[in-house]
């Protein structure tokens, strides 16, 4: 069916993995958004034939708009480029007007997509009931009166604050820097139907959009429906190609998050700024773009909700209105993991035995080498994660993931590790590497390591289900 359909494959070539290089944000977007709208006409000119003629047709008709938006947004970022940034937000801001109609808004309570994490480096954990609200503030956006604390996001500029949440705990961690030491609550939108926050939403991708789409399609044709009552998922696939090239634009990922100026967050912190202008949206749904392959596979949205009328204290009235918050949790990473100390005692031990192993016999085979060079990497990794003797933790437990690939294979194929090591041994002592010994050697180090070493220990911290839910 999808392969059939030449849109489709257009459209799941656009994925998201929007990395610029070493070209400005201007030409990168102005290239990307290029490259789509083409892609895009030339697709509907060729073979769609589970789309079919009626959608193309519609698709067709909003071309022109396409190719508009297509050139307006690398507009607006060229003249923020060149200085002039009062035009940018002017074209910006006519630019978000004529697409809203297309963007896709959705309503967050509660019950519907409405529990979010909220984590904050160091220990702000509740000691005394009575100041309850007063230690939840900490958590929630910054103050006014502490405004100079703010720095730069994606969808928020310095200065003035914006509360950034996460659907998922372990992806709140991920998005705050993978802190040693953090406090953490779940925040709660409360109010529903039209007083519920209302969010532009920019998580949709290709592959679950396509999906849910076909599904519709299939679901409609196969109960004898008239093309006229499918129309509506028909509009709805349009909205997605459409809006593209606003969620794309908003969702490049950082070259240097360490810049002080981040070219990537010009065009999502002015369209922000239209959100905070507006009346009816109260903010932004969307995917992470951080740039880790830890997060590839998750569906875990973040939102982002800026600060539109302070109240005497410095919240935000309508978001302390909507918003109630938890008790607050909290969580030493590094502590987590000396609770398997023990194990890597006994992995140190298993090492000292393969040593007195390698001095003792006759001929050990280069197998042995290779389980102590395992254990090295075990117990390297595990000491830097139980001293917090580490600066990347991304990088620290994708490394963790790649030891637990590579021990799975290493425990999967040791009969062949084993008879290459004996293949390599001088002809004259291949009989004095016994197999039966070899294996075992093998079966320790897995059953050690299964103890400690698991896929994605990134996303196993035991973040707790807090309640006593308050408004501020």
């Amino acid at each position: 069916m999808i392969k059939s359909d030449s849109l489709y494959q257009v459209l799941l070539k656009y994925d998201f993995e929007l990395i610029r290089g070493n070209e400005g944000i201007s030409e990168y977007i102005y290239n990307h958004l290029k490259q789509y709208y083409n892609d895009i006409d030339d697709a509907i000119s060729k073979k769609n034939d589970f789309l079919g003629e009626t959608f193309v047709d519609m698709l067709k008709e909003k071309m022109p708009l396409l190719s508009e938006l297509c050139e307006c947004i690398p507009s607006v970022l060229s003249k923020f480029d060149d200085g002039h940034i009062q035009k940018a937000y002017n074209e910006s801001v006519a630019l978000f007007d004529k697409a809203k109609p297309y963007f896709f808004q959705r309503l967050s309570y509660s019950s519907y997509n409405g529990d979010y994490y909220r984590i904050r480096q160091g220990d702000f954990r509740i000691t005394d009931p009575t100041y309850s609200k007063q230690q939840k503030m900490e958590l929630f956006h910054i103050k006014r009166t502490l405004r100079n604390r703010i720095g730069a996001y994606r969808y928020s500029v310095a200065g003035y604050p914006c509360l950034y949440l996460a659907s998922d705990s372990d992806l709140a961690w991920f998005e705050c820097g993978m802190p040693k030491q953090f406090s953490y609550c779940k925040m709660r939108i409360t109010e529903e139907g039209e007083n519920a926050l209302k969010l532009v939403d920019f998580s949709f991708r290709p592959v679950e959009t396509i999906s849910a789409f076909n599904i519709w399609v299939l679901n409609a044709r196969r109960c004898g429906n008239e093309e006229s009552e499918i129309i509506q998922y028909y509009e709805f696939l349009i909205r997605y190609i459409i809006t593209y090239p606003f969620a794309a634009a908003c969702s490049v990922k950082v070259k240097d998050r360490g810049a002080k100026f981040v070219q990537e967050y010009i065009f999502p912190q002015l369209f922000m700024q239209w959100i905070r202008e507006s009346d009816d949206i109260d903010g932004v749904r969307y995917r992470s773009s951080l740039k880790s392959d830890l997060l590839k596979y998750r569906t875990a949205v973040n939102v982002a909700l800026p600060v539109k009328s302070f109240r005497a204290d410095g919240l935000d009235d309508n978001l302390a209105a909507k918003i109630a918050i938890s008790d607050i949790g909290y969580i030493d990473v590094n502590k987590e993991f000396t609770k398997h100390q023990d194990i890597i005692i006994k992995i140190k031990e298993y090492k000292c035995e393969l040593r007195q192993y390698m001095i003792a016999a006759e001929c050990c085979g280069d197998y042995v080498i290779e389980l102590i060079d395992l254990c090295d990497y075990v117990i390297n990794i595990y000491t830097a994660l139980m001293e917090g003797d580490y600066t990347n933790a991304d990088l620290l437990f994708t490394c963790l993931n790649q030891l637990c690939d590579h021990l799975h294979i290493v425990n999967k194929y040791h009969d062949t590790i084993i008879q290459e090591s004996i293949e390599k041994a001088p002809s004259v002592k291949r009989d004095f590497i016994e197999v039966s010994v070899a294996k075992k050697h093998f079966e320790d180090l897995q059953k050690l390591t299964d103890k400690i070493i698991s896929k994605n220990m990134a996303f196993n911290l035991p973040f707790e289900d807090l309640g006593n839910f308050e408004h501020l």
